[in-house]
């Protein structure tokens, strides 16, 4: 997946969103609103922040190299402003998701929307891969799926991208309605519906709803991907007017049904039921989690029309941004950083995948607070905590308040030794602790949600 940029007419983007032009080039070449990352003639946009003004960098932004800004009519700058190349409009940040939908709208390329609770970064990257053997593919960068990232993806997409895959998010409801309308998919992808921003939508049904409104944006002509076994499917596949393809790991009843030849190597045999074509898959990530969204995403690739074998080949080509199932070694101990962010089922999946993976030493879990849990925050807790129990590694870190009080006590109730457990309040206090703890042959996950910064122990940590 090659990291090109658009070139796109000045004056056709300053019609899409009804600004003024001034004294603007003919051209620019990609679309950016942070001053730390532009590249030359590319168009600055100044977005207006809780925190921050983007007006107040315009200046910075051009002498760096942007080509234009895009501005607020009521913005007035400083004298030389008035020379500046500009597009004024009345509010930049509706701005910027209408020239996205334009930008999408005259695209050729198949758009594929991607959206769940849990592994959607993951999934994605899978399809990326997958897809670019059937032709050129332009896909979200990191996790830029709100209502500022998704218009940034979707303006990143060249010319001749024949597939789009770009993530949609949510943490409170009505965002993917908003979304999808930018967006404009053909197909989509649900790679879980679970617990994530719970505290936002009051139960599970609401998020799958919300997640659904993916679906419900979907053509009749188009495809929805869904896996048999997703919490709420019978509420996902009856809101979508467009055919729906179905993966599954646990039954035939499936037009792709996926069985795991190797739990820790992510090998997954896959057979068709429409062609009858079987196909063996190679990630390189291990645990069930990861073999259905590989399952999900090779469904995808298949119903838009990429050849199985050719797709198989180039998933070989997989990589993923850090600190999602990230393998390192310091010192002869062995780090899993999946702290990138973390829910329930999420926490659960990965606790039981390193398990099972080989270790010469004790198995140690860091576990931190979930967020945005609200209410449920305890009862979630205390059911990754039963799992601790069930799962029953060495030693258990928790680090928070929310893993203290609710996750260890639920564990220690369910009959995990209190003398294996430690408590921290924070990422730093647990480092400190583990500098004299850990011996070589040890195996370390680190599981939490972003907010909790598990990352500082390896930034720590020297065994």
């Amino acid at each position: 997946m090659e990291n090109r940029l658009p070139i796109i007419k000045a004056q056709t983007f300053a019609e899409w969103v009804s600004g003024t032009p001034q004294a603007l080039p003919k051209t620019f070449c990609g679309v950016t609103q942070d001053t730390r990352k532009l590249t030359p003639g590319c168009l600055y946009v100044a977005l207006r922040g809780e925190r921050f003004d983007g007006h107040d960098f315009v200046g910075q932004a051009l002498r760096a190299g942007a080509a234009a800004a895009l501005v607020e009519a009521s913005w007035r700058g400083p004298a030389e402003a008035s020379a500046w190349p500009l597009i004024r409009v009345n509010d930049t940040r509706q701005a910027l998701s209408e020239a996205a939908h334009a930008w999408r709208r005259q695209s050729r390329a198949l758009v594929i929307g991607l959206t769940g609770s849990s592994g959607k970064t993951t999934t994605k990257e899978m399809a990326s891969a997958l897809f670019a053997a059937g032709g050129p593919v332009c896909a979200t960068q990191g996790n830029l799926n709100n209502e500022i990232g998704l218009p940034l993806s979707l303006l990143s997409m060249p010319a001749d991208t024949a597939f789009g895959i770009f993530e949609v998010g949510t943490n409170h409801p009505g965002e993917i309605v908003r979304l999808a309308g930018v967006l404009q998919p053909k197909a989509a992808i649900i790679s879980s519906i679970g617990s994530a921003h719970i505290e936002h939508f009051g139960s599970v049904g609401a998020i799958a709803r919300e997640k659904g409104a993916l679906l419900s944006a979907l053509p009749r002509n188009g495809f929805a991907v869904l896996c048999k076994e997703t919490a709420c499917y019978g509420i996902l596949a009856g809101l979508s007017s467009a055919p729906v393809v179905t993966t599954s790991l646990a039954s035939s009843d499936a037009d792709f049904c996926g069985e795991i030849l190797d739990p820790l190597s992510g090998a997954v045999r896959v057979d068709e039921r429409e062609t009858g074509e079987r196909t063996v898959l190679r990630s390189g990530l291990p645990g069930e989690h990861n073999a259905s969204n590989l399952l999900l995403a090779f469904a995808a690739a298949r119903a838009a029309g990429v050849p199985a074998q050719n797709a198989a080949q180039a998933l070989l080509n997989l990589s993923l941004p850090g600190m999602r199932w990230d393998v390192s070694v310091r010192g002869d101990v062995t780090f899993v950083n999946d702290a990138y962010n973390a829910n329930p089922q999420s926490m659960v999946a990965v606790l039981r995948t390193f398990m099972k993976l080989p270790c010469g030493g004790r198995r140690i879990v860091v576990l931190g607070d979930m967020l945005e849990l609200g209410t449920h925050a305890e009862a979630l807790h205390r059911e990754v905590g039963r799992c601790v129990a069930d799962q029953s590694p060495d030693s258990l870190i928790a680090v928070g308040s929310d893993s203290e009080r609710y996750l260890v006590d639920e564990a220690v109730k369910a009959g995990y030794r209190a003398a294996r457990v430690s408590c921290f309040k924070d990422a730093v206090a647990a480092s400190a602790a583990l500098k004299g703890f850990l011996k070589p042959g040890d195996c370390v996950l680190l599981k939490a949600s972003r907010g909790m910064r598990l990352e500082r122990i390896l930034d720590d940590v020297h065994v």
